[in-house]
């Protein structure tokens, strides 16, 4: 029986490419980016001040939330323990759309180095998130992006979504069509 070195070397030889941990991860960054710039495109800058409620962030902070989220999520993943209390609670304020476009854009960028340059063994290897010394979460990093990385991401796409619904801008497809675009028409 051929041994996993040999095994490593003859599909490397033949031109295959073996497939890392992260791969997946880092394509579904890139195909998520779209439909995230699809909707920071749209943002009102006159409403950047704008909530729904009185205890929801303004339009502008949780754009901005989405703009920064993907580099400070990958960089948060990149140690193997954070203690909640080091986790900045707030961004910069929003001033303007091509400001939110510019800060998705690196972010997106420093996410996708982050990402790209883990290993199996890192991606596999345990990462906790503590409070005082007691550990809050524990997970493989893997799992951590998965889950904040990208999971978290849909959630706060989907809430400025609401967001923009709400104040009547016409909405871009995201996952198919919208009550104001059809892509398939």
């Amino acid at each position: 029986m051929t041994d996993k070195k040999e095994l490593n070397n003859k599909i490397m030889q033949t031109g295959a490419k073996q497939t890392r941990l992260v791969d997946p991860i880092l394509a579904e960054l890139d195909q998520e980016a779209e439909i995230t710039k699809r909707l920071l495109d749209i943002v009102p800058e006159d409403k950047l001040d704008w909530r729904p409620h009185q205890k929801a962030k303004s339009l502008g902070e949780l754009a901005m939330h989405l703009a920064v989220l993907q580099g400070n999520v990958a960089q948060l993943g990149n140690e193997d323990v954070r203690d909640v209390t080091d986790i900045p609670r707030s961004e910069p304020d929003a001033t303007s759309r091509q400001q939110l476009l510019q800060t998705f854009s690196e972010s997106l960028a420093k996410a996708k180095e982050i990402v790209d340059s883990t290993d199996d063994q890192k991606a596999v290897r345990e990462w906790q998130l503590t409070k005082d010394g007691q550990t809050v979460i524990s997970m493989p990093r893997n799992a951590f992006w998965r889950t904040v990385l990208l999971n978290h991401n849909y959630h706060h796409r989907g809430q400025l979504s609401t967001y923009l619904r709400t104040l009547d801008v016409p909405l871009p497809s995201v996952y198919g069509p919208s009550a104001d675009t059809d892509p398939f028409a």
